[in-house]
């Protein structure tokens, strides 16, 4: 084999090596889904017009579309934009989303930042700080962090153990 035949074979190996190892699963098209009863080891990568996430997720979730649901845990963090993104599991680590409407019902760990039109917090705790931007926003969900919220119309019905700073056209607090 010439030497300019070892320096391009070479190259190649070394080119594919970081490519092969990148293990992230990737799905795409009209409808994508993760079905439940699987599980990914790694990161999963979904967009199209309506994705659903029902499986386990061990990694990170990157998920974006028109509509947008997740209904199985996910181990680490999640980023999804969309038109309508629906969280209805929980998430162990950081949640990341931009949306037309934003509901999030299960579990987060760790912090949560949003901007959308109308968020509705709903789950059973955020574990970290929130901040949200929104017209509409509805906190029914205990915060463990601080909470930072700029919108329209403010409703705040749970516990928030840290600092909390509201801008808003109106703002509502439950008991």
């Amino acid at each position: 084999m010439n030497n300019s035949l070892r320096v391009g074979v070479l190259g190649g190996l070394l080119f594919l090596v970081p490519l092969l190892a990148f293990a992230a699963d990737f799905r795409t098209g009209d409808q994508p889904s993760f079905p439940a009863g699987e599980t990914i080891a790694d990161d999963l990568y979904m967009a199209g017009g309506s994705v659903t996430s029902s499986g386990t997720v061990t990694g990170d979730l990157v998920v974006g579309g028109g509509n947008v649901l997740v209904n199985g845990p996910v181990s680490a963090d999640v980023l999804a934009s969309g038109g309508s993104i629906t969280l209805l599991s929980d998430i162990a680590g950081d949640v990341r989303a931009a949306g037309g409407q934003i509901v999030i019902s299960g579990a987060v760990l760790g912090d949560v930042i949003l901007g959308g039109g109308q968020v509705n917090l709903l789950g059973a705790r955020i574990g970290g700080d929130l901040m949200v931007g929104a017209g509409t926003v509805r906190v029914d969900v205990p915060v463990a962090g601080d909470v930072r919220i700029g919108g329209g119309d403010v409703y705040l019905n749970s516990a928030v153990a840290g600092n909390v700073r509201i801008d808003a056209e109106k703002v509502t607090l439950g008991p």
